[in-house]
């Protein structure tokens, strides 16, 4: 067999069975590491009032975790598989979290989340390498884009359960530790369900097992085609898409990929979670009263999935680095308007669209990163990378919080543009163009 098989296919229902699969355990990712947010003011008050320190702790355990589990996991994946390893993270995940629950004590609590955080900084970059191993390139972005959009959701969700349940505290158990509960056993269920799903067969082929590779394609081309859903696909879909890099390309090659990779995600939460961090201190700061910076907030949230499922339907008609420039100049506009007028309208306005601009960026990043590297190569390179989105996510609220404090709203303008600028460079510079490029040819 070989790889052009599986990416001639139409759109089949065992792709979609893959997103959906996909969908829910990224949702369950983002309600997880979503709801620190909560328990921040949750062990804030009474009867919890733990210590700045304890609290710091306890809310950065997760990150910490993911600091290390997104390049140990990644790494493990090419040895193991990508199915084989994304199960065993969801199990993984849902046990951690039931522990956590079941254990309300801030320092076990702690630990818990801790090791939740292995999964959990693990489970992004391994969901987008699986689903561009799988998805054929003509609506693999779409595909990954609506993934993206129905795993928005389950943050406030997840938030507004915790709201919704702590004054109830359903057999004595506490508001905020229903989440966790739910969340892990939705973990072991589509932990299972994954177990049932297809290991990818371009990674099969490239460790050698070309009977099993075979046996996977053949469950493909044996499952049923989505004619309709294909057909509208196709006609918004474009033939550009990049693919992976040669699985012979001189190792010079992967390396400079993997550091432009590096940096790029690296230098992602700096403008993604510095704005939205800080919108809401910078409106009480302009007078704007707590009614109005909460709704603001509130509004911005309902954007990345809105805005994914639309950009989703065109974002495999434009190349991923054309894509990214594109969100990068969005933000930068909505952070123009943001500073350069104090109107209510312009305000929410901009607060939205640099929501939208953050929601389309985030997987267009991951994928164009992801589908930079061979499929041998592609969990160990992406999950490393993350690691230092992860350790940049921990960093922006350690840094900015007491620096806006300081100096004020210009220090937020200054980063945060600062940040846009370096990505655009960054792209236009060192990025890709296509697989042409990736294989050394003339990309003419």
């Amino acid at each position: 067999m070989s790889a052009a098989r599986l990416d001639g296919l139409p759109l089949k229902a065992l792709h979609v069975a893959v997103a959906c699969a996909a969908a829910v355990g990224f949702g369950i990712d983002l309600l997880e590491v979503s709801a620190s947010n909560a328990l921040a003011a949750v062990f804030s008050a009474p009867p919890h009032a733990l210590t700045s320190g304890m609290l710091s702790l306890l809310l950065a355990s997760v990150y910490l975790g993911a600091v290390i589990g997104a390049p140990l996991v990644g790494l493990l994946a090419d040895r193991v598989g990508l199915k084989r390893a994304l199960t065993g993270m969801l199990l993984w995940m849902g046990l951690m979290s039931v522990l956590a629950a079941a254990r309300p004590d801030p320092l076990w609590f702690s630990s818990f989340r801790f090791l939740s955080g292995i999964a959990l900084g693990a489970y992004p970059p391994l969901m987008i390498a699986y689903l561009t191993a799988i998805a054929p390139p003509r609506y693999r972005g779409v595909l990954i884009f609506w993934v993206c959009g129905l795993a928005y959701l389950a943050p406030p969700l997840g938030v507004l359960l915790i709201r919704w349940l702590t004054p109830w505290q359903p057999f004595g158990i506490e508001g905020w530790r229903w989440p966790f509960l739910l969340a892990g056993a939705a973990a072991m269920l589509v932990g299972v369900v994954f177990w049932r799903l297809p290991e990818s067969p371009q990674w099969l082929l490239q460790v050698g097992r070309f009977a099993l590779a075979e046996r996977v394609l053949s469950r493909f081309e044996r499952s049923r085609t989505l004619l309709a859903l294909d057909g509208w696909f196709q006609r918004r879909s474009g033939s550009g898409v990049p693919e992976a890099a040669h699985p012979r390309a001189p190792n010079r090659t992967i390396a400079k990929l993997f550091a432009f990779t590096l940096v790029l995600y690296a230098l992602h939460p700096w403008a993604a979670s510095t704005f939205p961090l800080l919108t809401g201190p910078m409106l009480l700061k302009r007078g704007h009263d707590l009614n109005d910076a909460l709704l603001y907030v509130a509004i911005a949230t309902f954007g990345p999935a809105v805005s994914t499922f639309v950009a989703g339907i065109w974002v495999d008609r434009v190349e991923r680095r054309i894509a990214a420039i594109a969100t990068c100049a969005l933000m930068g506009l909505a952070l123009g308007a943001f500073f350069g007028f104090d109107a209510r309208g312009i305000l929410m306005a901009a607060v939205i669209a640099y929501a939208v601009g953050v929601a389309i960026y985030t997987p267009t990043m991951t994928v164009y990163g992801a589908e930079m590297f061979p499929i041998q190569h592609r969990a160990s390179a992406t999950g490393i990378a993350w690691a230092g989105n992860r350790i940049s996510a921990v960093l922006v609220p350690i840094l900015m919080l007491p620096w806006f404090t300081k100096d004020g709203a210009r220090v937020v303008a200054i980063v945060v543009s600062a940040t846009l600028v370096a990505t655009v460079v960054l792209i236009l510079c060192f990025g890709p163009k296509d697989a042409a490029t990736l294989r050394g040819h003339d990309p003419r």
